[in-house]
C-alpha cells in the first residue's frame, strides 16, 4: 500500500544511543533530541496507551546474547549458492527461519548493518507498539537518506522524507502532511477523477477481452499497475499522464520503468547483504541514475504545475499538490516522490488480490454486487462521495483480503528503551520486525483463517466469533502515529476499481494454480495471472 511497501526494510541504520532501565521517565540528551517516551500524561492523547515494564521483569529476562539465531558466518554460508536461503523470497526466509528457530530470534547484521530481532508472538507486539512514543522510530531504506542528503543536497536541501526521517524531524513534517493526508474528506476530493480513471480502465479491458473465452489478451499485471500509476499521478502531481491511450507521455513512461527498476534494486541494496557503503560497484551506481531519473522527471513535472498554477493565478489549493506546495516546495517534492514511488506496485497488487479472492469465491462476489449495484442501478452511475460511503461490505472484501495477503508481511520498530520480549532483554536501539501476516492466518487468532469471510469485518453479532481476540495481529498499514500515510488514497483508489469491475463483469479465476506472490520490498503477484471477465445482462 502507499509507502508502506518501502518502510520495512532491515536494512537501515537504527538509533544509536545508551540502554534506558524501565520506569525512567527522561531519556539520555542525545535520545531526547531523537525521541520522546510516551509517559503516562501523552496517553490521553494517545490512541495506543502506555504500558510501563518494571525492573523485576528486566532482571528476571534472559540477556538478548542469548536469543536464538543463526551466527553470521552461517548465515553468509546459507544465502551462498547452494545454501538452504540461497534465492529464496522474504516470505520463504522468514518461514523457515521460524521453523528454525522458534517464534523469537535474532538475525545479526552483515558489512555494517543493524541486528534485527523477529518476533511472532502478539503479546510484544502489544509492548511494542504500547512503547513506541509520539515519535515512532523505523528502519527505512539507507539509500534514500544517501541519495537525497549525501548524493542531491541542492534537490531535497537536507529533506529525507517520511520514509527515512526519524525523531522532531519525521515528527514536525508529519503534522504538516497529515491534515492532507489523512483526511477522508480532502482525499475524497479527488474521487470523481478518481472513477473516470477506473471507468477508463474498465473499457480499456473490454478492448481488450476476448469474446469466445472472455480472456484479457494483455499483461493483466502491467494493466494493473498503468491504472494504479495514472491514478496516483492524478493525486499527487494533479495531471493524467494518458497511459491508456496510444501516444502515452514519454515522460511518465519513462518515469513507470525506473519507479519497477527502483523496487528491484532496492531489494539489492537496503535489504540484501551489501558493501555500498564502502565501495560503489558498477551496479550501485547505475542505482543512483534510477534515482536520479525519478528526482528530474518528478521535479519537471512539478515546476510545470507550479507555472501553472501562477499562471492561473489560483488562490486556493485544491489538489494534493497544491497544498502541499502551500507548506513547502522541498517537502512536497519528497511526497509526491514517495507516492509515486510506494503507489503503483502495492496498489496494483493489493486490486489483483482482491479480484482474486472475490473470483475464487463467487458467492461473496455476488454479495457485494448486490450492495454495489442497490446504490450504482446503471452500470456507469456516477461514483460519488455520498454514495460511496454505504459500502461496508466491499470495505470489508479489502480488509479480509489484506489479512490474508497483506503488502508485508510484518511491521518494524526499533525501540526507544529497555523492554522485555518473549522473556528476553530487548535493549534500546533494537531493530524489531514484527511478523503478523503468519499469525492473521492461523485459527488461533482468526477463526476459520483458511477461508476468504469478509463477514468477519462487519459489524453485527455472528461477525464477533470471526474476529480476531487480539488487535495487534492484523496491521496492514501499520498502526500508531506512524501509520501508512497513503493509507486513505490507496483505500479509495483500490475501492474504485473493485466497484467499476464488479459493477460490470462476472470474474473467475482460470488459472491452472492458485495465485503466486514473490516477496522482496513488497510481497507481489508473479507467474501466471488469468482472469475472465464475463460481461453483466
Amino acid at each position: 500500500m502507499l509507502l508502506r511497501n518501502i518502510k520495512n526494510s532491515v536494512a537501515c541504520h537504527c538509533l544509536q544511543n545508551l540502554p534506558l532501565r524501565f520506569g525512567q521517565r527522561q531519556l539520555s540528551m542525545g535520545l531526547l533530541d531523537m525521541q520522546k517516551v510516551l509517559t503516562r500524561e501523552d496517553i490521553k492523547s494517545s490512541s495506543i496507551p502506555y504500558v510501563e515494564q518494571s525492573d523485576t521483569e528486566w532482571s528476571r529476562a534472559l540477556p538478548y546474547n542469548s536469543l536464538p539465531g543463526p551466527s553470521r558466518l552461517r548465515l553468509i554460508k546459507e544465502v551462498l549458492p547452494g545454501g538452504k536461503y540461497c534465492n529464496v523470497n522474504m516470505m520463504e526466509l522468514n518461514r523457515l527461519l521460524r521453523e528454525t528457530y522458534g517464534d523469537i530470534y535474532l538475525v545479526k547484521g552483515l558489512f555494517g548493518r543493524e541486528d534485527t530481532v523477529f518476533t511472532y508472538n502478539p503479546h510484544d507486539f502489544e509492548i511494542m507498539f504500547r512503547n513506541e512514543g509520539i515519535w515512532p522510530h523505523r528502519v527505512g531504506l539507507q539509500t534514500f537518506n544517501y541519495y537525497r542528503k549525501k548524493k542531491r543536497p541542492e534537490v531535497f536541501h537536507g529533506i529525507g522524507g517520511l520514509v527515512s526521517e526519524q525523531g522532531k524531524t519525521w515528527g514536525d513534517i508529519r503534522s504538516k502532511v497529515n491534515p492532507i493526508m489523512m483526511k477522508s474528506q480532502t482525499i475524497r476530493e479527488n474521487l470523481p477523477q478518481i472513477d473516470v480513471i477506473a471507468q477508463e480502465f474498465t473499457k480499456r479491458l473490454e478492448s481488450m477481452r476476448v469474446i469466445s473465452d472472455n480472456h484479457i489478451k494483455c499483461n493483466f499485471l502491467e494493466e494493473v499497475q498503468k491504472w494504479a500509476f495514472e491514478s496516483i499521478s492524478f493525486i499527487a502531481l494533479n495531471k493524467r499522464m494518458g497511459l491508456f491511450g496510444d501516444n502515452p507521455d514519454r515522460k511518465a513512461l519513462n518515469l513507470a520503468e525506473n519507479m519497477s527498476l527502483f523496487f528491484q534494486l532496492s531489494y539489492e541494496f537496503d535489504v540484501k547483504p551489501s558493501v555500498w557503503p564502502y565501495v560503489q560497484t558498477r551496479a550501485f551506481k547505475e542505482f543512483l541514475t534510477v534515482y536520479d531519473n525519478i528526482t528530474n522527471i518528478t521535479l519537471s513535472y512539478i515546476e510545470q504545475e507550479m507555472s501553472e498554477l501562477q499562471r492561473r493565478d489560483i488562490q486556493e489549493a485544491k489538489s494534493v499538490l497544491e497544498k502541499l506546495l502551500k507548506i513547502d516546495k522541498h517537502i512536497a517534492l519528497v511526497m509526491v516522490m514517495d507516492m509515486l514511488m510506494a503507489g503503483i506496485d502495492t496498489t496494483a497488487s493489493t486490486s489483483i488480490s482482491v479480484l482474486y479472492m472475490l473470483a475464487t469465491n463467487p458467492e461473496k462476489q455476488l454479495r457485494l454486487r448486490e450492495e454495489i449495484c442497490e446504490l450504482l442501478p446503471e452500470p456507469w452511475s456516477p461514483l460519488t462521495t455520498e454514495n460511496s460511503k454505504n459500502m461496508p461490505y466491499l470495505r470489508a472484501c479489502l480488509k479480509e483480503s489484506l489479512r490474508i495477503m497483506p503488502i508485508t508481511p510484518g511491521n518494524m520498530r526499533t525501540t526507544i528503551k529497555d523492554l522485555v520480549l518473549s522473556g528476553y532483554q530487548i535493549p534500546a536501539g533494537s531493530n524489531v520486525l514484527m511478523g503478523v501476516m503468519p499469525l492473521a492466518n492461523t485459527d488461533e487468532y482468526f477463526p476459520k483463517s483458511d477461508q476468504f469471510l469478509p463477514e468477519r469485518w462487519l459489524k453485527n453479532e455472528k461477525s464477533a466469533e470471526l474476529k480476531s481476540k487480539n488487535a495487534f495481529v492484523y496491521a496492514p498499514f501499520g498502526m500508531g502515529p506512524r501509520t501508512c500515510i497513503g493509507k486513505r488514497i490507496a483505500e479509495m483508489e483500490i475501492e474504485t476499481l473493485i466497484t467499476r469491475l464488479i459493477r460490470n463483469y462476472h470474474i473467475s479465476w482460470s488459472g491452472k494454480e492458485k495465485l503466486k506472490y514473490e516477496s522482496n520490498i513488497i510481497t507481489k503477484p508473479c507467474g501466471e495471472i488469468k482472469f475472465q471477465f464475463e460481461p453483466l445482462r
